[in-house]
C-alpha cells in the first residue's frame, strides 16, 4: 500500500513538473531564481545585487556563507533585504491556469499557480496508463508515457522480485519455463499511447535473461570479495610478523617529507606514525610519532609511544630499557645523528598503556632537529626521511 502511495504521489509530481516546464518557457531572467530556476518566490536582495527566492537563499546560507552566484560573502542578518518592488511585479502577471482548454477561467500570478493547480476543478484527466507490470501487482500509473519509461527503468529490482513471485505462485518451481510463455494471458502487457503491445513471450524471455546475468554478476562479485579479503587477512598477518620478529627494531622511511612538513606546520594537530614493532614475539608493543614542536616551528618533534598487546598482562611495568634514535644520513653513515635515552619509571608514558591502540602519552624530543639543517646536510634524498629505532629491555 505504501509503495502504490508513493507512486501516485510521483506521478502527481511528474504531472505538476510538465505543466511548470510549460510555465518557464515565458520566464524572463529577472524574475528567475538562480537556484530553484523558476520563478522568485517571497524575493529577496542581496547586498551584492543578486535575486532570490527567501527560502532558497535561507536554505543556501544554512550550509554556506557566501553568494552561490559570485561567491561574496553573506551574512542572513545584515546582508538580505526583502524586495517588494520585484514581488509586486510578479504578482501583477497573471497568466491562465493551464486547465484552460478543460474550463478554468481563472487568471494566476506565476508563483500562486502551482498550489492552484492542485485545487483545481478542472484538472487535466487523462487516461491513466499502468505499468506493464500491474498483473504482477505494480500499482504504479501515470498519464505521461515518459514517467511510465523512468518508471520501469528505475524500479528493475522491484519488478523482478514481482515477477519471480508471481512465477512461483502461478506455476511452481519445478515446471519448465516455457510453460510459463504458453500461458501468455498472465503476462499481456497493456496497450501502450500508440497502439503497439509488447510481445509477452520478448518480455518473459528479456526478463529471465536479465535475472541470469543478474546472478551471475552477484556470484562473480562473492568470488572476488572472498580473494580480496583472503588478500586482505594475508596481508595484515604478515605485517603482525614482521613486527613481531623485528627485534625492537623500525626503520621509518619518511615519505613526501615536504608535504608532511606543510601539513604539520599549516595544523599543529597533525601528527604522523611509523609502524609498529616489537621487542620480541611475546615483548612490548612500540611506535614512533613526528610532529612539528610547539615552540620553534622550524624544528622537528619525534616521540616513541608504547602501544596496547595481546602481551601485556604477562608483561613488567613500567617498560624499563634504552631507546635509541638514529637519523640515517643515506650517503655518508658516518654522518648519521643517533641520540639514546633511557626510560624512567616515574614517567607515565612507559607504563601500560590503559586504551586501546597508541598510548597518548610519548617520551622523547620536542625538538628533535633542525628541518633547514637536515636539508641543507643531506639527510632528504627523493624527499625521504630515514629514521632508525631501536628498543632493548635493561
Amino acid at each position: 500500500m505504501a509503495q502504490s502511495i508513493n507512486r501516485s504521489i510521483s506521478a502527481q509530481e511528474s504531472n505538476l513538473q510538465e505543466l511548470s516546464r510549460e510555465d518557464q518557457c515565458h520566464l524572463e531572467s529577472r524574475y528567475e531564481c538562480p537556484i530553484c530556476i523558476y520563478w522568485l518566490n517571497e524575493p529577496v536582495l542581496t547586498s551584492c545585487g543578486h535575486r532570490f527566492c527567501r527560502k532558497c537563499i535561507t536554505s543556501w546560507l544554512r550550509k554556506e556563507n557566501a553568494c552561490p552566484v559570485d561567491n561574496k560573502p553573506l551574512s542572513m542578518e545584515s546582508d538580505i533585504f526583502p524586495d517588494n518592488f520585484t514581488r509586486r511585479e510578479i504578482l501583477q502577471i497573471k497568466k491562465p491556469c493551464p486547465n484552460a482548454t478543460s474550463g478554468c477561467l481563472t487568471n494566476i500570478s506565476p508563483v500562486e499557480m502551482d498550489a492552484h493547480v492542485l485545487i483545481c476543478e478542472f484538472r487535466r484527466r487523462s487516461t491513466a496508463i499502468s505499468c506493464y507490470f500491474a498483473r504482477c501487482g505494480c500499482n504504479f500509473s501515470t498519464t505521461s508515457q515518459e514517467a511510465l519509461e523512468a518508471h520501469v527503468r528505475n524500479e528493475m529490482g522491484f519488478h523482478l522480485e514481482l515477477l519471480l513471485e508471481t512465477f512461483v505462485k502461478s506455476n511452481g518451481s519445478s515446471r519448465d519455463f516455457r510453460g510459463l510463455e504458453a500461458e501468455s494471458h498472465l503476462w499481456d502487457a497493456p496497450t501502450k499511447a500508440n497502439g503497439s503491445t509488447t510481445p509477452n513471450p520478448d518480455l518473459m524471455r528479456a526478463m529471465y535473461e536479465r535475472i541470469v546475468v543478474l546472478e551471475q554478476k552477484q556470484q562473480e562479485h562473492s568470488v572476488k570479495m572472498d580473494k580480496l579479503r583472503e588478500q586482505l587477512s594475508k596481508m595484515c598477518s604478515q605485517t603482525e610478523m614482521q613486527a613481531k620478529y623485528s627485534d625492537g627494531v623500525i626503520v621509518w622511511q619518511i615519505g613526501q617529507f615536504q608535504s608532511k612538513v606543510k601539513a604539520m606546520s599549516a595544523n599543529p594537530n597533525i601528527m604522523f606514525y611509523s609502524g609498529e614493532t616489537f621487542t620480541s614475539p611475546h615483548g612490548y608493543k612500540f611506535c614512533a610519532r613526528i610532529n612539528i614542536s610547539p615552540k620553534v616551528r622550524d624544528f622537528l618533534g619525534l616521540h616513541v609511544h608504547m602501544m596496547q598487546s595481546e602481551n601485556d598482562y604477562h608483561l613488567d611495568w613500567p617498560f624499563n630499557g634504552r631507546i635509541r634514535i638514529s637519523m640515517i644520513h643515506p650517503e655518508n653513515f658516518s654522518e648519521s645523528q643517533t641520540d639514546t635515552i633511557m626510560s624512567k619509571p616515574e614517567i607515565l608514558a612507559f607504563h601500560r598503556p590503559t586504551q586501546e591502540g597508541v598510548s597518548p602519552r610519548g617520551f622523547g624530543f620536542l625538538e628533535y632537529a633542525s628541518i633547514p639543517d637536515i636539508e641543507r646536510r643531506g639527510f632528504i634524498v627523493r624527499d625521504t626521511l630515514t629514521i632508525k629505532i631501536q628498543i632493548n629491555i635493561v
